[in-house]
């Protein structure tokens, strides 16, 4: 007779062998294709490639070193990211994927609902960002004159199917913004914000920046407009205009070292500096008055 013991020993030696096969077995390339296919349900130029997917408990998919690339450039690279399926859902039409990964310092979390198992079928995602470091972020890590740290946070959701037909909001904010200037302007080398705020649509391959403000010691204003979305993305073309008003140290600082007859000093603390930026990404044209 089989003791409860040996029954014990028998189910928890299925368990482990199970787990085990689940482990080896595991359809690794595949999971990568069809996770780029989603991927590519919301931009087609976006790419991913995952160092490591195993299964993890609770049920979902570990990933670790995962880098999100958009034409061939990175973008982001997470150190770890899990993706959890709501198995409440798992049987509806409209199935619930939960995901966190970690980046920057900081976490990108959320969730996606999906309609129907094609790649290409419906989804809605929702995105929250926590805590990111700017400086760390391999998308800002350009040639600009400058460099960006502050931590990031913020909202931000894609409804549809493939691009351009989807439509994605954010809202981004980074208190306590540090933009250092690598060569200095007028004798100014770096600025602060205490806030800095970005409500922005992308729809039809246009993303359209409904405002940009930043508020610090030295300066205030404001930056709306469109950016026309192209591949590559540096040949994107911009459409932007903006108002800059100094606070009165900065414009006192300005009166000393900017040559005369760029702009009115003397008019800036009230009027402020009225800009338009056109051109491209990698060659904008701006004008002032």
């Amino acid at each position: 007779m089989i003791s409860v013991k040996a029954v014990f020993a028998y189910l928890l030696f299925a368990l482990l062998a199970g787990m085990l096969f689940l482990v080896l077995l595991f359809p690794e390339q595949t999971v990568k294709a069809y996770m780029n296919g989603r991927l590519a349900a919301i931009d087609p130029t976006l790419g991913m490639e995952v160092e490591t997917i195993r299964p993890a408990l609770p049920p979902g998919l570990k990933m670790i070193g995962v880098d999100l690339n958009r034409e061939g450039v990175l973008l982001a690279h997470f150190d770890t990211a899990r993706v959890s399926p709501d198995l409440t859902t798992v049987l509806r039409d409209k199935k619930q994927v939960q995901f966190k990964a970690n980046i920057a310092d900081g976490t990108i979390s959320g969730r996606v609902t999906i309609e129907g198992a094609a790649p290409s079928g419906p989804l809605r995602v929702e995105v929250e960002i926590s805590g990111i470091r700017l400086g760390r972020l391999d998308a800002i890590k350009t040639n600009a004159p400058f460099t960006l740290s502050g931590s990031l946070k913020g909202r931000i959701t894609h409804d549809g199917t493939l691009t351009p037909t989807g439509m994605t909001n954010g809202l981004l904010t980074v208190p306590d913004l540090h933009i250092t200037l690598k060569t200095p302007l007028f004798g100014i080398d770096g600025l602060v914000m205490d806030q800095t705020d970005a409500d922005f649509s992308i729809n039809g391959g246009n993303l359209r920046l409904k405002s940009l403000t930043f508020d610090g010691a030295m300066v205030e204003g404001k930056i709306s407009g469109t950016i026309e979305l192209r591949h590559p993305f540096a040949q994107s073309r911009l459409n932007l205009t903006g108002n800059v008003k100094p606070r009165p140290e900065l414009v006192a600082r300005l009166q000393e070292t900017m040559p005369q007859g760029i702009v009115n000093t003397r008019t800036l603390g009230t009027r402020g500096l009225i800009f338009r930026v056109r051109g491209s990404i990698d060659n904008p044209d701006m004008s002032m008055r």
